[in-house]
């Protein structure tokens, strides 16, 4: 099996187009069946999951291409379980479709902010749904090779970056960067504003790399506000204080005056409450992989994602974590 690189299909070692995998998780019997019919015509392999949990083990055995998500599930909310996909390295980067007949106002919302990547309405119209189907896997496998907004490694290169690194038993250091309420500052700002911070990010992480002495340095980008780098242990804590220092120093540009003045900006939830949002800071998570390596790329990223929910635990200002100790980073 191959890709084609320019149409994006699934094809055979003879060339001919194969569809892609879905997972329709649809408590309904009647209508998992119609749409996975639909779909089956149009030459798509259909899996099929009647509530969260069986979705879950699914996912566990067998990665689609893409995810059709009903929000109203028997056992888990539909957006929890987004949430938790996304959550996980294996199942994060299977776009998710959210198939929904929710007259709600918001949902949208609720759906983005749990990772969603598109809608479907019902009742579902199978030519709107192929036509979707396509257009967000083609843009996932085009965002796991080079990310759009910011021009680095995006997923797939990044996780053979690491693999590399755990083959060849070379000690090196990996330094995982997370900013702190950037999705508040989403709501705040609007996401055009949000794309410039991520690419202003990206090009301080890349400055920090070019005066550090790392000799192999790389820079990839998961996605979001998610940055991974990649240098030689002695390299990492300084690397990373270095991003924490130029991000604190900068970050206050991207917001406007009167936030700017005040040192926060506030945001009402949806029951009407407010919150005061302070300035934005890093979490930067240091995995040393010296003399033990990790089984996979999967452990490295797990103890990686572990270490940023530590740092996110120290407080306010953007933090450097490494193995067991937490620093404050330069405010």
């Amino acid at each position: 099996m191959y890709r084609d690189a320019q149409r994006g299909d699934v094809m055979d070692t003879h060339g001919t187009p194969e569809r892609c995998t879905v997972l329709i998780v649809e408590d309904s019997t009647t209508l998992r069946q119609m749409v996975s019919m639909a779909l089956e015509s149009r030459g798509y392999r259909v899996r099929g999951a009647a509530d969260g949990i069986t979705a879950l083990h699914s996912l566990s055995e067998h990665l689609p291409d893409a995810i059709l998500l009903d929000l109203n599930l028997p056992d888990i909310d539909g957006f929890e379980l987004c949430k938790r996909m996304k959550s996980e390295p294996r199942s994060r980067n299977i776009p998710v479709l959210v198939m929904t007949g929710l007259d709600q106002p918001g949902f949208e919302i609720m759906a983005i902010e749990a990772g969603a990547d598109d809608f479907i309405a019902k009742p579902v119209d199978p030519l709107v749904l192929d036509a979707r189907i396509e257009m967000v896997v083609r843009r996932m496998r085009r965002e796991r090779f080079a990310n759009a907004l910011t021009g680095l490694p995006g997923n797939a290169l990044t996780e053979e970056r690491l693999a590399f690194g755990l083959a060849r038993r070379k000690p090196f250091a990996v330094v995982f960067v997370d900013i702190n309420g950037f999705r508040p500052f989403n709501r705040r700002y609007g996401y055009a504003r949000g794309d410039l911070l991520l690419r202003h990010l990206a090009e301080l992480i890349l400055e920090s790399l070019r005066f550090s002495g790392c000799e192999e340095p790389f820079v990839g980008h998961l996605g979001g506000d998610d940055f991974v780098v990649t240098c030689e242990p002695e390299c990492a804590e300084s690397v990373a204080h270095e991003i924490t220092k130029a991000f604190d120093l900068s970050v206050m540009d991207f917001y406007e005056d009167e936030d700017r003045d005040r040192g926060f900006f506030v945001l009402a939830n949806r029951s009407g409450d407010v919150r005061e949002y302070g300035p934005l800071s890093l979490s930067a998570a240091i995995v040393p992989v010296i003399e033990s390596y990790p089984d996979s790329v999967i452990t490295l990223i797990d103890a990686g994602m572990e270490l940023l929910g530590y740092a996110r635990e120290q407080g306010e200002g953007s933090t450097v974590v490494s193995e067991r100790r937490a620093e404050p980073g330069p405010r």
